[in-house]
C-alpha cells in the first residue's frame, strides 16, 4: 500500500511546520538530518519493511531514499 502525503526532508522544515516533524541523524554522516513527517511514521506502523529491513521514503530534493529505523 503506498503512502501518498508529506514524507521526509533532508534539512530542517519550514519555520512553524518543525512541530509535524520527527528528526533523525543519518547514521555515519553527523552533519545530515532526515525530518520525517509524523503521517509517514504512521504509515510505516501498518507496512512491512523490505526483506531486506529497510524501508522506502520519497524525500524532497533527493528523491527517494531507502532506510532502517534503528
Amino acid at each position: 500500500m503506498a503512502y501518498h502525503g508529506p514524507s521526509g526532508l533532508i534539512g530542517r522544515p519550514a519555520r512553524g511546520e518543525e512541530k509535524d516533524f520527527v528528526p533523525y541523524e543519518v547514521e555515519g554522516v553527523g552533519d545530515i538530518t532526515c525530518w520525517i513527517h509524523k503521517d509517514a511514521l504512521e504509515h510505516l506502523k501498518n507496512v512491512s519493511p523490505t526483506r531486506e529491513g529497510d524501508y522506502l521514503l520519497a524525500c524532497e530534493e533527493a528523491g527517494r531514499i531507502r532506510f532502517k529505523l534503528l
